[in-house]
């Protein structure tokens, strides 16, 4: 599992860069399929079924959170992106009350 949470997040680190400067919609929903194909492989994983909505939740609060910075340095880029996955699956867990 911390496994594929660290490709999944050297994925997304591949592609953050490309999608602020442009504003990629294309850039965007790659970084949005990825999330969602680590959400539900972490689901699935973890035996549970995920509510109607929760990985679309999920995904869009990770992408904001990453996003919140002016711009985002390589150097903190792994701490934003595991301090996005926990603020958002926290968020997830109380509005899915799971």
């Amino acid at each position: 599992m911390v496994g594929l949470a660290c490709m999944i997040s050297m994925a997304l680190a591949m592609l953050i860069p490309f999608s602020r400067p442009a504003g990629s919609v294309e850039a965007e929903d790659k970084i949005t399929q990825l999330c969602l194909a680590g959400f539900q492989t972490a689901m699935a994983q973890a035996g549970k079924v995920p509510p109607a909505g929760m990985g679309q939740f999920t995904c869009d609060c990770f992408f904001k959170e990453v996003n919140k910075g002016e711009s985002i340095q390589w150097g903190s880029l792994l701490s934003t992106i595991e301090s996005a996955q926990e603020t958002c699956k926290q968020r997830a867990a109380e509005r899915f009350k799971l």
